[in-house]
């Protein structure tokens, strides 16, 4: 955050050691293969391509990889570090044998609860597109505008199935001051992907009221996916297999964090707003009595 408004790690960190002399950034680069030592197994450089051409640095020191989740086991694999029966697919020599790609984990959260309220605090489109309110923003760098556009508020709280021994939350709470009928289907509808079906007959009954979220998160999941090369080709996206729920702990988890939620947005706390949960089924979800847990798991798996 800089004044007031969301700041990219490049402005924050980046530019103002731009004119080191030991920092270079290659703009549109694109790595496809880390340099490995095959007899000390070191990393000692890279190969990548930019504007057409193959570029090959060595390094004096060392080599740090950090492509992220997907392409830092992708960029391995490429490299010969992986499973060797999956490696020889791709007639990709095996330097180390590896379960590069296996183990893969991520916080999958339940979206969708939506709770209204009958004061005007939550963020509308309509009502952040007037023109007072984006000057105060340009001139001051003040009022609405400023939010930082989804997460406005986080908590960690425990299950019944959380180890409390040892102080670990298996819960995340994202709350932000809108839900996915606050830009009446303009965006966030496709961001998540929701079917037209699901959009009107669930949300936008509630377009442009004042409304907000949580987003339970699973801290602490069971399930493990995998990602494998789709071929050699180090331009070919890896092919990514979440794996999501095929734990039934993690289902059973959620669901008792959808109950944490609601029990959240309707305390006393918010019954200043009368916050209240909006109660039309998902339409995949409405042979099941609303608010059971059997409603609430067809609701994390839809």
């Amino acid at each position: 955050i800089r004044r007031g408004t969301r700041c990219s790690t490049a402005k924050a960190f980046l530019r103002p050691i731009r004119r080191r002399k030991n920092l270079h950034v290659a703009l549109n680069s694109h790595v496809t293969k880390i340099l490995i030592d095959p007899i000390t197994m070191k990393a000692y450089g890279v190969e990548f391509h930019r504007h057409g051409r193959l570029h090959r640095i060595e390094a004096n020191k060392e080599v740090v990889l950090s492509a992220g989740a997907i392409n830092s086991p992708q960029l391995l694999m490429l490299s010969g570090i992986g499973r060797q029966d999956h490696l020889k697919k791709f007639g990709i020599h095996a330097l180390k044998h590896l379960p590069v790609g296996e183990n893969l984990q991520d916080h999958v959260g339940m979206g969708g609860l939506t709770f209204i309220v009958d004061k005007p605090v939550a963020i509308i489109q309509n009502r952040l597109q007037a023109f007072p309110l984006t000057m105060e923003y340009i001139l001051r760098e003040r009022g609405p505008m400023t939010t930082l556009g989804g997460l406005e508020g986080v908590a960690f709280l425990n299950t019944p199935f959380a180890n409390k021994s040892l102080k670990w939350p298996d819960i995340q709470f994202h709350m932000a001051p809108a839900s996915i009928n606050s830009d009446s289907g303009a965006r966030v509808k496709k961001i998540m992907g929701l079917t037209d079906e699901l959009y009107n007959s669930v949300y936008k009954p509630v377009e442009n009221k004042d409304s907000w979220t949580i987003i339970p998160l699973l801290l602490r999941p069971r399930s493990r996916g995998w990602i494998r090369l789709r071929s050699k080709n180090p331009y070919h996206p890896p092919e990514i297999n979440p794996n999501y729920f095929s734990d039934p702990f993690d289902v059973a988890t959620l669901v008792e964090g959808a109950k944490l939620a609601v029990r959240t947005a309707t305390s006393k706390p918010f019954k200043q707003f009368n916050s209240h949960l909006h109660r039309i089924p998902l339409p995949n979800c409405r042979h099941i009595k609303f608010g059971t847990n059997a409603y609430w798991e067809c609701h994390i798996r839809t």
